[in-house]
């Protein structure tokens, strides 16, 4: 299950606090935010490399949580490589990525964004 609130997500019966990646074969890691404030002052953006990473193992479907209030975007280039490669995208508020992403069956993947 997994769920998520201002600061927070839960995900396989842990409360992380800060955003998070699932791949494909279920396992989470915590999204680079030193490389993200680098790149582009900010951890609301979704590049292209982090599009690429989520999937790596081919999933259906990545789920995007724009956060509790949507204020993530993807970028320009992230845009692009989704459409370019026909990779099925959904982005929405992190309460209803959540939802959405356990409600799929088969390969999935997800950035899970806890704030904003």
């Amino acid at each position: 299950m997994t769920s998520t609130g201002f600061g927070w997500v839960k995900y396989k019966d842990n409360i992380y606090e800060h955003d998070i990646l699932i791949l494909a074969d279920g396992t989470m890691r915590p999204r680079n935010e030193q490389e993200l404030k680098r790149k582009f002052g900010t951890m609301h953006a979704v590049d292209v490399e982090e599009i690429k990473f989520l999937a790596q193992e081919n999933p259906e479907i990545i789920v995007i949580g724009t956060g509790q209030s949507g204020e993530v975007r993807l970028t320009q280039g992230a845009r692009e490589y989704i459409k370019k490669s026909g990779l099925r995208v959904m982005e929405g508020l992190s309460p209803k990525a959540c939802k959405y992403f356990d409600s799929l069956e088969g390969k999935k993947a997800a950035l899970i964004h806890v704030t904003c």
